[in-house]
Order: C-alpha cells, then structure tokens, then sequence
C-alpha cells in the first residue's frame, strides 16, 4: 500500500500522458472551468456540485501566453487553473464515461493560494506542490474533502459523499447536529481503531459542547477558534498515523511528508474525522482560515480591489512616516502579537510598549495579500516574509523608498529606537540595512 502511495502522482501522471489518444474527441465529456465561486444560475442550484481546487500555486504570476502562443502541453490552458488541474479533469471525464447523468451537474473552479516572489524575497517559492479539493453545493456550502488528488474511483465516491450530505442538508436544514451524527457514523466505518478513538472522543466533546450551549452556559464558537481546536486535538494523532504507515521519523521528513499528502490517501483518515465536524462551512468566506491552518503557512489569493489601501499609503507617506503592521496567517493567529510577557532571555524594552509607541504614527494592519499588492503597484522590491523569522511591522520614511523590516525575532528595543529617531526626525537617521528587501 505504501509503495502505491509513493507512486501514486506518477501514475497519475502517466494516466495524463496517455491520456484519451485514440478516442474520438467529439464523444468525450465536456468540463469547463470557471472563476472561483462564480454565482450558480437559480434554474441549477439543486443539483450542482461544485468541485474547488486549492493550490499553492502563486497567485500573481502572469500566466497569460504571448499573443499567437499556445503553451505546450496545455489544452484549453487547463494548467492555468493549477499545477494539477490536469489530473482532476482527467479523472473527471474517467467518472463522466460511466456516470454521463452527472456532467450538466460539475462545475469545476480553482484558487491560487501560495507564498507570491513578493513575499518570498524574489524567488520562486521552494515548497512542494500542496492541493485541497473541496466539493460544494451551489451556495458554496461544504459538502466532501480531500487534500490531494484523488483518482477514480475515490473521487466517484467523493462525489456520492456530496450527494448524500447534500440530501441530509436538505432534510435537516433546521438541527445540523443531525447531519454530524450522521457522518460521524459513516465515518466510523471507513477508518481504523486509532481514529475512531479519536473521533469518538470528539463526537462526545462536540454533543457536551452543544448541551451547554442550549443551556445558555456558552455561546458558538468562531470559525476560526472552532478550526483550531479541530485541527490541535487532530494533529497527533495524524502525526502518530503517518509515521507508522509511512516510516517518518525525523524532522527532515517534513518535506517527504508534504510530498505524500499531493495523493489522497495520506490525509484520508484525517479527512474522515474532521469532515463532520466541517459539513456545511461557507467555503467562500473561512477557506483561507482552513488552508492555513492545515499548510501552516499564509494562503494568499488575488483578485482584491486594494485602491482604498493605495491611496492611504501615498496620502501618509508624503506626510511623514508610517507603520504596517503585518497580519499574522491564522494557524498562529491563537498566539497574541504583541505577546504579553516578554521572553525570560529578555529585559528592559517589551513589544507591548513597541507596539503602542507605533501606534502613535499612522498606522495599519495589512493582511498579507494587501502588502503584495503594495509592493507590487509601488514597485518595492520583494521581502522574505517569514525568514529568517516573521515580518511583524515595516517602517516607512517618506524621503526613503526602503521601509525599515522589523521581524518577530528583532529586538523590541531596535524597533522602539527606529519608531524614537523617526519621530524626532520625520526620517529614519540610519539607513536601511537591507539591500535586497524592502
């Protein structure tokens, strides 16, 4: 099984090349890819199943060909829609050979979401290929999941998952507690002893959590504390369940591991647990937060009109200087920033009194999608985000094109002299030891 596993994106692959030569193409199913989360017509909305992929492909690249240029290898530009686009409409047109009653009802859309060179110093991001397909009804609601590309017959069985959840949201569309117990137990039987202890165990958490919730002794989580939660209480056991299977042992099987979950059948457990606990989410509003939490790392789309942020940015600048704060990605989001006690290695200066120093500037935070866009449109040159360690605020002078970086690792005392000097100065009086970043 293993060694299946391991070959399993090559098989795929090799399915690709293959492909349906030979056949007559007027015969073969037709599947058209749109823009994500493109509005359902009313007269489809009761039987559409919508099929997002999820890459960590990077989002602001150009992917246009050259006016009279066809990419090679990429009929219909399928490849645009995502490094393994390929695979999934392949598999699909497999399935719509023996299920044609289902074409009219797929529609299949993808989202870039990986580190842009911006954010990555310049450079290509040197990180396996991550994928996520989530199937949904047409108002986006989560119905099936998989992290990797599944093949045949576990997609065929993806989308009679989707079927049939769709049909117990239907029914239960006034006690969703139903539809969780429901695929608690379906679940139950597609995984083994180790999981189902844990599923179990949150099955019960789950019931206790709503008892007091009707008893007015708590109120609903948000989706992205109710996310973390799921993903820290599943995460041992997922870590306990490839290691065995798989044979990871040390920390630079990380990687390896990355690389496994590109097929299906490495997170399939994990799938199967949290899947009841998920059924339902506005796909369309909390992906980002769920594909953070299980990249651990941003997810960074495009697509946002940032002219507001835009012109903020040049109004303050000329002015004098400015501080961004940079939004944290949401699997660290249960962590506070500014922490509120300093380190023990550390004395004097706290981040907390940093922090409320900045604030005395024109200041904002910006999501990670809003600082591509600015050094994008304001031709900064790129910063790596997140090494040597995270970019927590940049500093801005109005007479240098070169913002201060200051990283969580800083010292909190070196910010707190930059943000003292800019105050007295309107102008950093040192110059910025970057040459490469901004």
């Amino acid at each position: 099984m293993r060694s299946l596993l391991i070959l399993g994106p090559f098989l795929l692959q090799a399915c690709v090349s293959t492909g349906l030569s030979g056949a007559d193409p007027a015969k073969q199913p037709k599947l058209v890819w749109q823009t994500a989360f493109t509005p359902v017509s009313h007269e489809q909305t009761s039987e559409t199943l919508v099929l997002l992929l999820i890459t960590n492909d990077d989002a602001f690249i150009d992917r246009a060909a050259p006016a009279g240029v066809q990419p090679e290898n990429e009929p219909e530009k399928v490849a645009h829609h995502g490094w393994c686009a390929r695979d999934l409409e392949h598999t699909c047109k497999l399935i719509l050979k023996s299920r044609p009653d289902i074409e009219h009802r797929l529609r299949l859309q993808s989202i870039f979401a990986g580190t842009p060179s911006e954010l990555s110093g310049g450079a290509a991001i040197n990180s396996p290929a991550r994928v996520v397909l989530v199937i949904c009804d047409s108002n986006y609601k989560l119905l099936a999941l998989s992290t990797g590309i599944p093949e045949k017959d576990e997609l065929l069985t993806l989308l009679e998952d989707a079927q049939e959840v769709k049909t117990l949201l239907d029914l239960n569309d006034s006690d969703p507690h139903q539809i969780t117990d429901a695929i608690v137990q379906r679940s139950k039987q597609r995984i083994g002893r180790l999981w189902n202890l844990k599923l179990q165990e949150f099955a019960q958490t789950a019931a206790n959590a709503r008892a007091l919730i009707l008893e007015g002794a708590a109120t609903p989580m948000s989706t992205l504390i109710r996310l973390q939660t799921l993903f820290l209480a599943l995460q041992p056991t997922y870590i306990h369940d490839v290691k065995t299977r798989f044979g990871l042992s040390t920390d630079l099987d990380a990687r390896r591991l990355v690389i496994l979950e590109q097929h299906s059948e490495s997170r399939y457990p994990w799938c199967q647990a949290v899947l009841p606990f998920i059924v339902g989410m506005d796909v369309q509003k909390d992906w980002q937060i769920f594909v953070e939490l299980l990249w651990e790392q941003y997810a960074i789309p495009t697509g946002s009109d940032q002219t507001e942020l835009l012109a903020w940015f040049d109004e303050q600048s000329k002015i004098g200087p400015l501080v961004l704060a940079i939004e944290s990605p949401s699997h660290l989001q249960r962590v506070p920033w500014p922490p509120t006690t300093a380190p023990k290695s550390r004395r004097g200066t706290s981040w907390k009194t940093t922090h409320e120093m900045a604030t005395l500037f024109p200041f904002r935070v910006v999501t990670p999608q809003q600082l591509t866009e600015l050094i994008r449109q304001r031709e900064f040159r790129p910063i790596n985000c997140v090494s040597p360690s995270m970019v927590r605020y940049l500093l801005v002078s109005p007479d240098n094109r070169l913002p201060q970086i200051i990283r969580e690792q800083d010292p909190p005392s070196r910010f707190l002299g930059l943000l003292r000097r800019a105050k007295t100065t309107g102008k950093s009086a040192q110059k910025p030891f970057q040459k490469k970043e901004i």
